[in-house]
């Protein structure tokens, strides 16, 4: 009887098929990066236009429908590019993608703090009377915040060219 693998296991297969060759070059995975940073700019407008130039609802609903599955597809190219290195579990890497893994995640966790400390500034800077800013434009920042959470570990990943 054959031993079913893991869902680690499962996904550490999918992310190293040979179908995601041509992902894993340093221009890829870069234009896939910057792909994803034009989701994220593009989110940021959408939210701007709905809540400062009274885009209508349907306009807002629409774009954000085909942002999140543009999102969608070039985060999971993105991460295949990668092999995945930055998700999986260290059961299923080899010692160099564990390492570049270990690598990764300490510099996520510099960059990420960077954006922490932007973020707590823009919010303190909105709470000043000068600052006219609608409340509802003010989700952006925990949106993209939580946004960046997860994705910063794949964008760090993908711009080594060790990987």
């Amino acid at each position: 009887m054959t031993e079913s693998l893991t869902r680690q296991e499962r996904r550490a297969v999918l992310l190293d098929s040979p179908a995601f060759e041509k992902f894993r070059t340093v221009r890829w995975r870069r234009i896939l990066c910057a792909v994803l940073i034009g989701v994220f700019v593009a989110e940021v407008a959408l939210i701007v236009g709905v809540t400062v130039l009274q885009l209508p609802l349907l306009v807002f609903l629409v774009g954000m429908l085909v942002l999140i599955v543009a999102m969608v597809f070039s985060l999971g190219a993105l991460k295949a590019s990668t092999r995945g290195v930055e998700e999986l579990s260290p059961a299923v890497l080899d010692e160099r993608q564990a390492q570049i893994r270990g690598l990764v995640y300490s510099t996520s966790y510099t960059v990420l703090s960077v954006f922490f400390i932007l973020a707590v500034l823009v919010l303190w800077l909105a709470q000043s009377s000068w600052w006219s800013a609608p409340f509802e434009s003010l989700l952006i920042v925990p949106m993209l915040a939580i946004q960046l959470i997860v994705t910063i570990p794949t964008f760090v990943t993908a711009l080594r060219t060790d990987v």
